[in-house]
């Protein structure tokens, strides 16, 4: 994405209400998401570093129950991930991978590059925000500080 498209992510941003739909054809709705803490993954299929991320994220999402999070990808390229099927083949990730083919979420976000990482609290603001994936001693401490900032 062009860097000149606008700021990154801010802290304290709600993201706004979306619904996009899933690549098992489903639909998902933020609004719907019950965990008080939501990992926001915003990719694109063009980029490799999503294939390098799976592994770590897969390692994440097994948290994600007994954390209380819910981790969800969207793809902001576009594109049908025809890519998922060739790397993962029938063990597909067990989190949702949404498609905002149109881009609308990522440009009301501001988003810059991909990945970026949001962890959102219980209202839906952003609490942490990375470009690139920082990892998930990173991401966990920013979900554990959001949970607890949540219990206030």
């Amino acid at each position: 994405m062009d860097p000149s498209e606008g700021p990154p992510p801010a802290l304290g941003r709600t993201v706004p209400e979306f619904t996009l739909q899933s690549v098992d054809g489903g639909v998902l709705r933020l609004s719907d998401v019950e965990e008080p803490v939501v990992v926001l993954n915003l990719f694109a299929f063009w980029c490799d570093t999503w294939i390098e991320q799976l592994p770590q994220v897969r390692e994440l999402v097994t948290q994600q129950e007994a954390l209380g999070f819910r981790f969800i990808s969207i793809s902001i390229d576009g594109r049908w991930p025809g890519q998922l099927e060739q790397v993962c083949g029938d063990q597909h990730p067990p989190w949702p991978i949404l498609l905002d083919s149109d881009m609308m979420l990522a440009k009301a976000l501001g988003i810059r590059h991909a990945p970026t990482v949001l962890v959102l609290d219980q209202s839906r603001r952003v609490q942490h925000a990375w470009e690139g994936y920082p990892g998930n001693h990173r991401v966990l401490r920013g979900i554990r500080r959001t949970l607890s900032k949540n219990a206030q």
